[in-house]
């Protein structure tokens, strides 16, 4: 016959240490939580802090109109995994204020076959598959079938409708993101409604960036007059464009930064300046420099 072993009762004692036990456990995790909650702001200011000295120490003293990027950084189409953008949209955009931002936005890209040019023969973009995909996953596809670096996709969101960070990044509204990459919308007419879109304005704007060299299409490497603005009374200079990543850039905003344009760095200079460019070189400084 085997014997139950009879179970101890518990002192007196050991139960008023054991509710102790259950009590200092309980008021440490809740300390913890309220470190973590006092604490997640200051890691948000001290980013917000170190992201505007950064933006403050940025220098446009040495900038060189001819080499505006390098081809190998503009023609990586490696350059970030769709988390990694999903990541930077999160921390650039911060919270939203409606279900467009870029960080939380869906939407529906339609599928595509490659892309090939009549002139040269070169593919321009490889074909792709659609879907209901993210901002992320859009950029990240476009990127790799186009071969054109998602930072430069990025830069390009923000110098043309501030999609990445700022107020409007936090609230676009349908007319910022149809024009998002600035893709077919001349300074003297109406954007293209064929491509009003987030997901058609990426397609289109990473096609156009990669046609330029794949079809030697427009400027190439060489000397060339780039105007200051779209005003002619305002003049502009040659420029010895270095590589075919910075041609593409003239080729989709056809105007280089004057001194006032420069002067200003982050501001407004004059009433001849143009800012496209100039935004492009502070943006890729300040997130990818």
């Amino acid at each position: 016959m085997v014997r139950k072993r009879r179970r101890r009762r518990r002192t007196a004692r050991e139960k008023l240490l054991r509710r102790r036990r259950i009590t200092f456990s309980a008021i440490a995790v809740l300390l913890v939580g309220l470190v973590i909650l006092a604490v997640a702001p200051l890691v948000s200011l001290t980013a917000a802090w170190n992201m505007e000295a950064r933006r403050e120490a940025i220098d446009l003293t040495s900038f060189d109109p001819g080499t505006l990027i390098s081809d190998a950084d503009f023609y990586d189409g490696n350059a970030m995994t769709a988390d990694e953008i999903q990541r930077f949209l999160d921390d650039q955009v911060g919270p939203c204020r409606n279900d467009s931002c870029l960080s939380v936005l869906r939407t529906a890209l339609a599928p595509r076959g490659p892309v090939v040019s009549d002139a040269t023969g070169q593919t321009v973009c490889d074909g792709f598959d659609g879907g209901e995909l993210t901002a992320a996953e859009i950029i990240d596809r476009v990127q790799r079938a186009c071969g054109i670096s998602a930072k430069v996709l990025l830069v390009t969101l923000q110098k043309e409708q501030s999609l990445v960070s700022g107020r409007t990044a936090r609230a676009p509204s349908p007319e910022q993101l149809g024009a998002a990459m600035g893709a077919r919308c001349p300074d003297d007419a109406a954007c293209d409604p064929g491509i009003a879109g987030f997901a058609e304005q990426v397609v289109q704007g990473a096609t156009d960036l990669k046609s330029y060299s794949a079809s030697l299409f427009m400027r190439q490497p060489g000397t060339h007059y780039i105007a200051y603005s779209p005003d002619p009374a305002c003049g502009g200079a040659d420029v010895q464009i270095s590589n075919h990543a910075t041609a593409a850039l003239y080729n989709y905003t056809p105007y280089q930064p004057n001194p006032a344009a420069l002067a200003a760095r982050w501001g407004t200079g004059d009433s001849c300046s143009a800012y496209g460019n100039r935004n492009f070189a502070l943006y890729w400084a300040l997130w990818f420099g």
